[in-house]
């Protein structure tokens, strides 16, 4: 029998997940669920058309792969790295983990006092400012990081308003994680 092997990458892991469980996830649905009383699945709009909105979003992310490989074609291939380790798992977990706070609820709050654009461009400032500390932790140019993060953000609440699901937006946001991590992007 294998036995997972307990890494520093694999604990700061758990580490993460149990901070955005508990700063996000949980405050979420507590709020959702005691204070406007409402079901938190269906208010983060995470139970119609399941297949089909998983379906949109895996359409979605493979034309954003292609896109992205014949930018690499003209510009040429760096290292693309397909052994990121732990990482595909976090890749995964992280577009549920962000979109539920930030699409799912901060936006959708936010569209009920302001206009589309301006929630999302709120909601954007907001995702990029969670971002900052593992930024400046890893060394990551903030500039071109925010450019390229208001951008994701910007779509991925259009994506959100546009197919009135939060599955688009998490497999997109997923997607997006790991195609970064391996070097694709």
């Amino acid at each position: 029998m294998d036995v997972i092997k307990m890494t520093d990458e694999n604990v700061l892991f758990i580490i993460n997940l149990l901070i955005y469980l508990l700063i996000f996830i949980f405050p979420v649905i507590f709020y959702l669920k005691f204070i406007d009383k409402v079901s938190p699945l269906e208010f983060l709009k995470l139970t119609k058309n399941i297949k089909q909105n998983f379906i949109k979003g895996f359409v979605i992310s493979i034309l954003f792969i292609l896109v992205l490989i014949l930018k690499k074609l003209i510009v040429g291939f760096n290292n693309i790295n397909f052994n990121i380790g732990i990482l595909w798992i976090s890749g995964l977990t992280v577009g549920i983990l962000e979109e539920i706070p930030f699409r799912g609820f901060i936006l959708q709050k936010l569209t009920k006092h302001t206009d589309f654009i301006a929630a999302n461009l709120l909601t954007t400032l907001l995702f990029i400012t969670i971002h900052i500390p593992n930024w400046l932790l890893n060394g990551v140019n903030i500039i071109d990081s925010t450019k390229s993060l208001v951008v994701v953000s910007f779509i991925l609440g259009y994506l959100f308003k546009e197919t009135d699901s939060l599955w688009v937006p998490i497999i997109c946001h997923s997607v997006f994680n790991i195609i970064i991590w391996i070097g694709l992007g």
